[in-house]
Formats: structure tokens, C-alpha cells, sequence
């Protein structure tokens, strides 16, 4: 059976979007439209860090709050932007509620996107705390194959892409490919040796479903990850706590708030 499992459903009219949802939160009161000022957004889904930059940065929170559909998460104002640039956490991992969240966020008014997030390394030259700019994705999740047909490639946004790397400079240690996948206790050794023979960098959760969201929707998107994990024939080392790690994920945010303050 090919997937999706209705193949024509690309000319097809969705019947659920994220207008409608939050059309009905305004029924419900529990969202202000006419106080929505935010343009542009930054993508978390390391605890830890959301948590330190909510303590560090102390920002103010902003819509979503007790939102029983849609829209995941807890959302802040980053200071002296007006609103305008927010810091989205505390939604969890993976393609299908990035999706969510990011379809709610360009409904409301969001035109970039930048996400954070850690991946597996899968070249052996990588190290823990390296940032990658990711410029494509192998589309090994669910979710991306619901906006755009399988044998479409999808990409970043070239300017903002560009933007982000000109933020992180001498901190950037590669640019390239990721595997995108649902099923991180499924990573197996054949698809290490595929992608690491194919030259993909690393493996991670959400970046094929953004780019796929955000070149439907007509929004701007740029991510960087750095590398958390190894993974090898020999198994699998997890490096989260590492210094090198929770630095380079402080570095990611510095420049992503750089790149979208910069033009507000």
C-alpha cells in the first residue's frame, strides 16, 4: 500500500485547518487575535534549555495559554521586540506536533521559523556540541508525506538559512543533509550505513515536516542542530549533559534570536 494511503489527496480540500482551530479559540475566548503581534518564532525542544532561557531571558508570556486544542506548548515574547519575536517550548519532539505548531503559528500571523534541535551524529568526524545548518532532509517521517508528495526534496528558506549562518559564524562546523525519522527506536544499522554512505550528517525528529509545512504555507524556515549523540555499528553514546552540548545549544538561540531581531 503506497503512503499516504490515498494518493490523490494532494488535490484534495482540507477539511480541519488551523484558521478554523483558531477561529474557534476566539469563539471560546481563549485566544485575542487583536493582540497578536508575533512575526516570527523560535523553535526549542531541549527541556533543559527552554527552561534556562525562560530563567535567563525572562520573558513574558504570550497567548495559548490553557488552550484545550492545537497549539501545544508554552509560548514567550522575546524582551525589547515588542511581541514580535516568540520562543516556542515545552511541546515535545517530534514531526507531527512541530507540524501542529508551526501550522498554528503561521496562522496566526508568523512569517519565520527557526528551529533548534539536537541530533545523532552519523559521520564519525563529528563531535558532541557541533552545529550543523541543515540544508535538506532524507523524509523518513510520516508527517511531511501529508503536504507534499514522497518524491518532492524540501529545503530550507535560502535568505534566512543564510541569515542564521552568518549569526553563528565561526561557531558552524557543517552544512549538509539530516535524516528525518518517527521512529528514533527503529534507527537501525542498515539506514546508519545508507545515509552515512549517502553523506547525510545526522539523524533528528522534525526537520523534513517543518520544511514540508513551511513551503506549503508560504512561511520562511531555517534550522540548525548540534550533534547530542553518536550513533555507530557499535551502538549508541549519549552525550545530552556534555558541556560542549548545552554550550552550543546557548549559541544556537543567540544567533537565532540575532537573525530575527536584527530585521524587526
Amino acid at each position: 500500500m503506497p503512503f499516504p494511503s490515498v494518493t490523490s489527496k494532494y488535490l484534495s480540500t482540507e477539511i480541519i485547518s488551523a484558521e478554523a482551530v483558531i477561529r474557534d479559540w476566539e469563539d471560546s475566548g481563549l485566544f485575542d487575535r487583536a493582540s497578536w503581534k508575533a512575526e516570527s518564532a523560535i523553535l526549542v525542544y531541549d527541556r533543559r534549555l527552554y527552561t534556562q532561557l525562560s530563567e535567563t531571558y525572562d520573558p513574558e508570556e504570550v497567548g495559548f495559554e490553557n488552550i484545550r486544542f492545537g497549539g501545544p506548548g508554552s509560548y514567550h515574547a522575546l524582551p525589547d521586540t515588542d511581541g514580535r519575536v516568540i520562543l516556542v517550548g515545552n511541546f515535545g519532539i517530534g514531526a507531527p506536533v512541530a507540524a501542529v505548531v508551526a501550522e498554528t503559528l503561521i496562522a496566526c500571523g508568523v512569517r519565520e521559523i527557526i528551529s533548534l534541535g539536537t541530533a545523532g551524529g552519523l559521520q564519525a568526524e563529528l563531535s558532541p556540541g557541533e552545529i550543523i545548518s541543515v540544508h535538506g532532509a532524507v523524509r523518513d517521517d510520516g508527517t511531511s508525506q501529508h503536504y507534499l508528495k514522497p518524491d518532492v526534496p524540501v529545503a530550507p528558506d535560502d535568505d534566512l538559512t543564510s541569515r542564521l549562518e552568518v549569526a553563528l559564524g565561526n561557531a558552524l562546523s557543517a552544512q549538509g543533509s539530516v535524516w528525518t525519522t518517527d521512529a528514533p527506536f527503529r534507527e537501525t544499522i542498515i539506514e546508519l550505513e545508507t545515509y552515512r554512505d549517502a553523506g547525510i550528517l545526522a539523524v533528528e525528529m522534525e526537520a523534513a515536516a517543518l520544511m514540508a509545512v513551511c513551503e506549503v504555507r508560504g512561511a520562511a524556515f531555517a534550522t540548525s542542530v548540534c550533534i547530542s549523540d553518536i550513533l555507530s555499528e557499535e551502538g549508541w553514546k549519549a552525550l545530552f549533559s556534555e558541556t560542549e552540548v548545552r554550550e552550543a545549544l546557548m549559541t544556537m538561540f543567540e544567533a537565532a534570536v540575532a537573525t530575527l531581531v536584527k530585521t524587526k
